[in-house]
């Protein structure tokens, strides 16, 4: 039936792009201009160097600094900190790529890799607070709110999993016996030992395996893309719109702004951000409320992006689908409760978050690019992972304390 119904869309996809060539291109072109100038910079750089701190056998040694606050935390393993810190800063889809590596390694199960690859699939702080916050909205504090619903209702999704597994938890013997410092320097070697490569032929894998699971990424945006443009000619909004009108909740208008916004957002979340702040000004919270949505569902494009890089898996697709309707319904829900009072907190601080600011009061596509933000990233992927690993010694220092 998937495979039908895949053959489906790509024979209308076919169809529209010979009825509608001129509107096609184009769409496509503002395709590749969301790849090249937000999701390219933003992934290339973190997927080079998580193959190559894979090889090298870093990934391990970091792993098993970061054992015993995340077995303890969410029952994952040490190696996952470095996934998780991925996702929180570069954004989706770049973790699911390094997941799928490490299950079909062996180095995660299969609970594990599937509860990873929810927990990283989210929109990256530089995204949400310059681009949607500064950018679209014009303003950092809406931004950094949204940005702290988007991780929060993440976290929460995550620990709700972590307390339903059922796999028992490991237990933490490696430090116990050798202490972590020890046991992160024999994981870095024994890691390192078993890849073997060069660094030349590591650095030549990396870039090139790097780069063609970016353009693979970059062909489901151009995809959508079109078929966005193509759903936008055929009239379908209005054919959905017209049973929901008949309830007269909303006008016909304002119902027309909204499937226009929302639309968009449940195929790609980039397009469907752009497309609900500009289609009105928005003010209201259930507005912000859908926006979060949308931010936490990531769109189609995205989640056929993931199961493209984990097709060569055992993991279930189903489950990572239920996650995403987790994170979206709790985002969507938490909105409305925090709201008043988190942005009047963030109001009353001086300057949120400014250095995301960048000087710029709004974004362009054609003009805009996360390229000057490629440092700061990594910056702030290399204080999350400062952070983690610092906590994680602490837990170890007081775990074995307390045993004695």
């Amino acid at each position: 039936m998937s495979t039908l119904m895949l053959g489906i869309c790509a024979l209308l996809l076919i169809i529209s792009m010979i009825l509608f060539p001129d509107q096609a291109f184009k769409a496509s072109l503002q395709g590749i201009q969301l790849w090249w100038k937000l999701v390219f910079p933003a992934l290339l750089p973190f997927l080079i160097i998580t193959e190559i701190m894979r090889g090298i056998g870093a990934l391990h040694g970091i792993g098993a600094l970061l054992e015993p606050l995340l077995r303890i935390l969410f029952r994952l393993p040490g190696i996952s900190g470095w996934l998780i810190a991925l996702g929180f800063t570069a954004g989706m889809p770049v973790g699911a790529a390094a997941i799928s590596t490490l299950r079909c390694e062996g180095q995660l199960t299969r609970d594990e890799a599937e509860r990873l690859l929810g927990a990283t699939h989210v929109l990256s702080p530089v995204f949400l607070i310059t681009i949607v916050g500064v950018g679209f909205l014009h303003s950092a504090t809406i931004g950094l709110a949204l940005a702290v619903i988007h991780y929060g209702s993440m976290l929460l999704v995550l620990l709700a999993q972590r307390m339903s597994s059922t796999e028992e938890p490991l237990p933490l013997t490696g430090f116990r016996r050798k202490g972590v410092f020890a046991h992160a320097l024999e994981a870095f070697r024994a890691a390192g030992a078993r890849d073997g490569r060069t660094f030349g032929k590591l650095l030549g894998d990396a870039v090139s395996v790097s780069v063609q699971q970016s353009f693979i990424i970059g062909g489901y945006i151009m995809m959508f893309s079109v078929l966005l443009k193509v759903i936008d000619l055929s009239g379908l909004l209005t054919v959905l719109s017209s049973p929901i009108a008949l309830l007269g909740v909303w006008s016909s208008d304002e119902l027309n702004q909204m499937m226009a916004a929302l639309l968009p957002g449940m195929f790609e979340a980039h397009l469907g951000a752009f497309a609900f702040t500009q289609a009105e000004a928005v003010t209201s919270v259930w507005q912000y409320a859908l926006l979060s949505l949308v931010l936490a569902w990531g769109g189609l494009s995205a989640i056929t992006q993931v199961r493209s890089l984990t097709v060569a898996t055992d993991l279930r697709f189903k489950r990572f689908l239920k996650f995403r309707l987790w994170h979206a319904g709790i985002a969507f829900i938490l909105t409305p409760l925090v709201w008043e009072p988190l942005n009047s907190w963030l109001t009353r601080q001086k300057e949120p978050l400014s250095a995301f600011n960048g000087g710029q009061s709004a974004w362009a596509l054609d003009q805009g690019t996360l390229w000057p933000f490629v440092s700061p990233m990594m910056l702030q992927f290399g204080t999350i992972l400062l952070l983690l690993v610092v906590v994680s010694i602490f837990t170890a220092f007081l775990f074995r304390r307390g045993e004695r």
